[in-house]
């Protein structure tokens, strides 16, 4: 391997602490020069003194740093710190570790180091596990911005984890880009001043579904939403129900459940009791799409378009639905069939490629999304004062002004930090081997999608 290739890591042990060598959701193990991440050890109660937090945490100072190459070091005018936390563990283990690797990825797109006010600096990553606690990550972002001295921070995961993240960046005046918090919460407390976000507001989700359902022969005429209790589902829900007024379809049917709701066959009776309903649109995760297919399949309930949410792509959802999946409808922030530009990338199709080969499985959106977050740093940083070159007012008017292409998408930011999209693309399962395809917004479509859906499988 030659030096311009060979990964460089600087990793920190101490008493306490321990090294997790993760895997991809796909549970296959990433390839030589994985960034392996070391996390503070959690105490018998899960609760950790602020002491014991900060002695964990020290141990990781140095430890969650993405390789660097020997070259990129060797010629770098000084150091650009980057600094996140992510729920590695728990719950919500499996994205982020893609947000982890979709950092990682861009570290090595660029051999690890950009151009900062004219000078090459090399590329460092801290990246803490904040358990999905909000006070944890609250300490964890303390402690990057006071101890560890990062010079920029991406966001968290979820919408109480990146808003106690916020609340800490902007005491300090610091700029937060993230893409892991839909919710409009996100504008109103910190966006703008400290928060740039790029997904959109969890109404406009499935606005683009119902415009494209709206505009089918026969128009469909009512709808039902299955909602799960939730704020930021909530704000799906809103989302529909506005937009299908706009096109005087009827909302007839509505059934809230609770997060964790393990069966479905009571909504889907409610539902066939409520007679002939033209669109079911889930605002759920991949479990409930699965569950209310399964249920709908076998209770004879045949909307005209079910409409699944925005984690139909997840590959559990083909794998326990098979034929099943034929004709459902989704909305996805991204595909690899999308066309979009990208610096360093031809498309979504050469950046798909190259991650699985890097990491051994292919990704969901969170990658492309977390690969951007970096690169809007490093466009933001490239023409900074020399003299003040992380000056964070400079990040904030350069991020407002941004109007690019990544792997992600455009991106321009409104005055609130949030990305200016109208929705996010809708796709359609089609063929006996059902595929992922986009029906919607035509700009982007490659086929015209079908309607009425058709029997189940």
């Amino acid at each position: 391997m030659s030096p311009q290739n060979k990964q460089l890591f600087d990793i920190k042990l101490t008493p306490g602490s321990r090294i997790r060598d993760g895997q991809g959701p796909s549970g296959k193990r990433p390839s030589k020069g994985r960034t392996p991440v070391l996390q503070p050890k959690p105490s018998s109660d899960h609760a950790p003194s602020r002491r014991s937090l900060l002695q964990a945490a020290a141990g990781v100072a140095g430890a969650a740093v993405v390789g660097l190459p020997r070259l990129g070091r060797a010629q770098a005018a000084g150091t650009v710190h980057f600094g996140a936390s992510l729920p590695l563990t728990g719950a919500y283990e499996k994205v982020a570790k893609v947000y982890r690797d979709g950092y990682d990825f861009w570290t090595r797109t660029v051999g690890g180091r950009i151009e900062v006010a004219g000078m090459p600096m090399a590329v460092k990553w801290s990246v803490y596990d904040d358990e999905n606690n909000a006070s944890r990550t609250a300490q964890l972002t303390e402690k990057l911005i006071s101890d560890d001295k990062v010079n920029c921070i991406a966001g968290a995961y979820g919408t109480d984890t990146v808003l106690a993240q916020g609340a800490i960046a902007g005491r300090h005046g610091r700029v937060l880009v993230q893409a892991g918090a839909a919710s409009t919460r996100v504008d109103e407390e910190i966006g703008g001043k400290t928060a740039f976000t790029l997904v959109g507001g969890a109404k406009t989700y499935q606005l683009l579904a119902v415009d494209f359902l709206a505009r089918q022969n026969p128009k469909p005429k009512t709808a039902g939403i299955v909602i799960i209790d939730d704020p930021v589902y909530q704000e799906h829900a809103i989302g529909i129900r506005e937009r299908c007024a706009q096109h005087g379809i009827d909302i007839v049917f509505e059934d809230v459940l609770p997060p964790n709701v393990q069966d479905l066959r009571p909504t889907v009776l409610k539902m066939k009791r409520a007679g002939e309903i033209d669109l079911v649109f889930n605002t759920g995760w991949d479990l409930i799409c699965i569950k209310l297919v399964q249920e709908m399949s076998t209770l004879g309930v045949v909307p005209k378009a079910f409409v699944g949410g925005h984690l139909t792509t997840t590959p559990a959802v083909k794998q326990s639905l098979g034929s099943k999946l034929r004709n459902v409808i989704g909305v996805t922030f991204w595909t690899p069939a999308l066309q979009y530009k990208d610096p360093h990338f031809e498309g979504p199709r050469a950046f798909l490629a190259k991650f699985e080969e890097t990491f051994g499985y292919t990704p969901t959106y969170h990658a492309a999304a977390a690969y951007s977050v970096p690169l809007l740093y490093q466009m933001a940083l490239k023409d900074a004062d020399p003299a003040d070159p992380f000056n964070q007012e400079h990040i904030r008017q350069n991020l407002l002004k941004v109007k690019t292409e990544t792997v992600w998408g455009p991106i321009s930011f409104n005055e609130r930090g949030r990305i200016q999209r109208e929705g996010v693309p809708v796709i359609q399962w089609l063929g006996d081997d059902p595929v992922a395809t986009v029906v919607y917004p035509e700009a982007l479509a490659t086929a015209p999608g079908v309607y009425p859906r058709g029997p189940w499988g």
